[in-house]
């Protein structure tokens, strides 16, 4: 069942038990952020798509003084509690409700944003709206300016499936979670499972090829599994 994120219900349980499908996410979120506070430049803003309950503004806020983000997420539900979150640091956040599929119609504070980061949001696309996104990213940010992405990946495969199968059993040994039987029993299983939470992953390749065509400088920083931190940089 596609996953309805405008519940509250649905939302405060994600908040909670969010890392128990992907133990590496506070992990990868530490490699994220330190590079915006390496790179960051006081005066300039972050852009979040897909800023959820804003547990992400959260570790920039608390990392990096002076850092302001614009957050663009769709459900209320998350936006109410990434607003009690982010009470403790006044005029630091500003939110914008507006649905990622349709970015051409995002209408942005004005400011100057010298990064761009999307957080396990952008795998809710269908290709042609992800290579739109990106296409919006690029020309969104200034010279210079970065799109930080930490999404799933695809696993394409029944042999990837289960390469993939023993290192979700190995984190769930590892951090007593819950990843193997999240992922389903089987290739079919997972498949049918990521359709069914209304998910879209493309393969890391794709993501880099299509961040390349784009205009970007762009690697993979950080994977394990199927989660991947990806870095664009325009030129």
């Amino acid at each position: 069942m596609t996953q309805d994120w405008t519940n509250a219900e649905t939302a405060k349980q994600w908040d909670k038990e969010g890392h128990e499908r992907n133990p590496l996410r506070s992990e990868q979120l530490d490699v994220l952020v330190s590079i915006l506070a390496d790179q960051f430049t006081p005066g300039h803003w972050i852009l979040d798509l897909g800023y959820g309950s804003g547990q992400v503004e959260q570790l920039i806020f608390d990392r990096i003084p002076g850092a302001s983000v614009v957050g663009v997420d769709f459900s209320e539900a998350m936006m109410t509690l990434a607003a009690e979150r982010l009470k403790a640091y006044p005029n630091r956040f500003e939110a914008v409700q507006h649905n990622l599929s349709e970015l051409d119609s995002l209408q942005l504070p004005n400011h100057p944003y010298q990064f761009v980061i999307a957080i396990q949001s952008l795998h809710h696309l269908l290709a042609p709206q992800l290579r739109a996104a990106y296409e919006y990213v690029y020309n969104t940010l200034p010279p210079g300016g970065m799109f930080l992405l930490l999404d799933r990946l695809a696993v394409e495969s029944e042999r990837i499936w289960q390469v993939m199968h023993v290192v979700w059993e190995r984190q769930d040994r590892l951090f007593h979670t819950h990843v193997s039987s999240h992922e389903g029993e089987s290739f079919d299983a997972h498949a049918r499972r990521v359709r069914e939470r209304g998910d879209f992953p493309i393969s890391l390749y794709q993501h880099l090829t299509w961040l390349k065509e784009c205009g970007f400088d762009a690697t993979c920083v950080h994977v394990h599994g199927n989660r991947g931190l990806l870095v664009g940089v325009k030129p």
